[in-house]
């Protein structure tokens, strides 16, 4: 991989920041929201020291990754649910459908 360097703005300062060529758009569009973030804490919190909105805008964006991840994991554990549920159901199903003294196959692994 070829080493570049791609150049962003961040609250009007520049950042030239070391990166492979696949990663380039990547660190723009992260540099673009973390801009963002800054210019909206510096909107609520007014004149502060750049460190001060920097830790603003880093808050705001671990909450929002922090959510994210709890969404995530409230929907795993729902696939996983429904997931158990379908399977249970297959299971009865094909114990209704072997005759009485027949054992039920070996469950098979999910893996």
């Amino acid at each position: 991989m070829t080493q570049n360097y791609t150049s962003v703005q961040i609250f009007n300062q520049t950042y030239r920041l070391s990166s492979d060529q696949e990663n380039s758009h990547y660190i723009k569009q992260a540099a673009e929201y973390l801009d963002k973030k800054m210019r909206e804490a510096s909107a609520v919190a007014g004149q502060r020291p750049l460190l001060d909105l920097a830790i603003l805008a880093a808050m705001e964006i671990a909450e929002e990754v922090l959510e994210e991840r709890r969404k995530k994991e409230t929907l795993l554990s729902e696939a996983d649910r429904r997931i158990s549920n379908f399977t249970r159901r297959l299971e009865d199903q094909a114990w209704g459908q072997s005759s009485k003294g027949d054992t039920p196959p070996p469950p098979t692994s999910r893996f």
